[in-house]
């Protein structure tokens, strides 16, 4: 977004506190004074921002083509309707997400395919209703389709969404079946070439795995000792795939799908910045030792004046405002386990993480922020440096517990899919020259006098 240059410095601060989704915000350089006219208060910055943000979130919206693989592997998820019979899992989750698609206020186009192979073997979608979808879905796939490769059928969706300017949606069970047996050895780099153009045109891609119950005829990559195997129930997984725009990829994963497994992998997300603020002056978070705010009316305060004692150090807390971040790297518990704070010039540490509750949603000083990050300094080694809150790239864990080599008798070795870390092994490649973290927050700091 171009910003253009106000002549006063209050209308800066109240664009910038308009657009802190997008990350502006501007320091003030230290012991700089502030004509008090042109100073735009506490209150009424963050009045602005919760109304811009509001209007912002609530005017989010995404153009959507979803595709639903019906090749004979997946049969068992959708399995025919009938009175007594209860749906499944995938049926009333597949259910949800079209109607959502279909008649939802945050999407602006939509159009649905049947994914699928023809008989010369190449990958064909079939552009259907809102209603054929729906039939499919509650009453079953009656006709012998055969499954697509899986990087034949990733590379013709993505062209078709790149074509039509619209995130894609892919429901399958991701089981590879190359009629090349080749391919099975080669997975993670024809993934990777199939999508490429993700890579070239700057997209993001969100991975959502999930488990159903599964009735009929199961279809594994690995054929011995059985081609195939008749399945009552047992839990199979599938996934959800959205490939987009980042922005546009966080309108479907928030407020289209919005009831989210846990299993959720991000690739290509990246935030070059994020509000934030030393908070030194509100009571609910109360600092400790000798800090302060190194310009008396920044907001936010960047930059910090601190002086740790032997007998007390530094506490302060850092506020961020993530709440554009993917919701599995929003909760307390990932940021607990992967959040860092490093530090030159000083040695910090993270104390704590919280999010805000619903008094600190209440209080018009911190509303605009989502979390809250308690940061010790108990010594300092230079007169001045920086101390950084930074969240890395973590690879999920659940994609090698979710991974097998055989999965012939999924009965015996649920919830697994066929060599699902080289097919997420070749979307990482995508993404090899992202920086290592997701987002980094640096507050400069000085020792005080």
């Amino acid at each position: 977004m171009l910003l253009k240059r106000f002549v006063s410095y209050s209308h800066t601060m109240l664009l910038c506190s308009a657009l802190l989704l997008s990350g502006c915000f501007e320091k003030q350089p230290d012991g700089q004074k502030t004509d008090p006219e042109a100073t735009v208060t506490t209150q009424e910055n963050s009045a602005a921002n919760a109304s811009a943000t509001a209007e912002t979130a609530a005017s989010a919206k995404a153009n959507v083509n979803v595709y639903l693989e019906i090749s004979n592997g997946m049969k068992g998820f959708m399995p025919a309707a009938a009175a007594g019979k209860e749906a499944t899992t995938f049926q009333n989750n597949l259910l949800k997400l079209i109607s959502e698609v279909q008649d939802g206020r945050y999407v602006s186009g939509k159009a649905f395919f049947l994914a699928k192979e023809d008989a010369q073997s190449h990958p064909v979608l079939d552009s259907v209703s809102y209603n054929t979808m729906k039939s499919y879905i509650v009453s079953g796939i009656k006709d012998d389709v055969r499954g697509t490769p899986l990087p034949a059928m990733l590379q013709t969706v993505l062209q078709k969404s790149i074509d039509q300017g619209a995130v894609s949606i892919i429901i399958s069970d991701f089981i590879h079946g190359p009629s090349d047996q080749g391919q099975f050895i080669s997975l993670d780099a024809d993934i990777r070439s199939s999508l490429r153009e993700a890579e070239h045109q700057g997209l993001a891609i969100a991975i959502l795995g999930n488990t159903s119950e599964f009735f009929g005829t199961y279809h594994p990559a690995v054929k011995k000792p059985e081609v195939r195997r008749t399945l009552q129930g047992e839990e199979i997984p599938y996934y959800i795939w959205v490939i987009g725009k980042q922005e546009q990829v966080q309108v479907v994963t928030n407020r289209v799908l919005r009831n989210l497994p846990p299993q959720q992998a991000y690739f290509g997300f990246e935030y070059q910045k994020v509000a934030f603020t030393a908070l030194l002056k509100e009571k609910e978070f109360r600092p400790a030792g000798v800090v302060y705010c190194s310009s008396r009316n920044a907001d936010p305060c960047t930059s910090v004046n601190l002086q740790p004692e032997k007998s007390e150090p530094v506490e302060f807390t850092v506020a961020l405002d993530l709440s554009s971040l993917p919701m599995s790297m929003q909760s307390i518990d990932y940021l607990k386990k992967n959040l860092k704070v490093t530090a030159t010039g000083s040695r910090a540490s993270m104390v704590s993480v919280t999010g805000a509750d619903e008094s600190i949603k209440a209080t018009p000083d911190l509303a605009r922020y989502s979390h809250f990050v308690r940061v010790q300094v108990p010594q300092l080694t230079a007169n001045s440096g920086a101390i950084t809150v930074q969240l890395p790239h973590v690879y999920p864990s659940w994609i090698d517990k979710w991974a097998t080599d055989n999965d012939n008798n999924p009965a015996a070795e649920p919830k697994k899919t066929y060599q699902l870390n080289k097919i997420v092994n070749g979307v990482q490649a995508l993404y090899r020259d992202q920086s290592e973290y997701v987002f980094s927050a640096t507050l400069q700091f000085n020792k005080a006098d």
